[in-house]
């Protein structure tokens, strides 16, 4: 008796795990958490930069994208394909990150520190806050503007 008590136990035991990663699955499937897919998407593109893959980098920006330094996706592109053999190391650090979705589209705020050394050896560093403007095109985030922000002294 005491034999099929525990066999029923660890019975129930499995189908309440199976139950559960069946849950989770359907969860991840159909209600992914759209904060991690932004983060994602982010950390891809800055790794594709350090990188030097134009190519993919420029595929995480809409056509209509914009910057406050006048930049346009197609001057993006050129720029980055013109300089990019310019530098030998590329260090970005994103920090400070919050997140305010409102579907489609979502707006990041962010710290970001950047260390460029050129072929050449000399040593550039740059850092500033910035706004990311995201929105959702076929099922994943892309970025559509990136502005600095500007800097309030009391």
């Amino acid at each position: 008796m005491k034999k099929r008590n525990i066999k029923l136990a660890v019975k129930i035991f499995l189908l309440c795990l199976i139950i559960a990663g069946f849950s989770y699955g359907v969860k991840i499937i159909f209600f992914p958490d759209e904060e991690a897919k932004i983060r994602k998407t982010i950390s891809m593109t800055v790794e594709e930069l350090e990188r030097k893959d134009i190519i993919n980098f420029i595929r995480h920006f809409t056509l209509d994208y914009r910057d406050c330094f006048d930049n346009t996706y197609g001057t993006l592109y050129i720029f980055l394909k013109n300089n990019i053999d310019m530098f030998k190391h590329l260090d970005i650090r994103l920090s400070q990150m919050e997140i305010e979705i409102e579907k489609p589209q979502a707006s990041i705020k962010f710290f970001a520190r950047a260390t460029l050394i050129t072929k050449d050896g000399e040593v550039y560093k740059e850092g500033g806050r910035f706004i990311l403007k995201m929105r959702k095109e076929d099922f994943k985030w892309k970025i559509y503007r990136l502005d600095e922000m500007e800097y309030d002294f009391d």
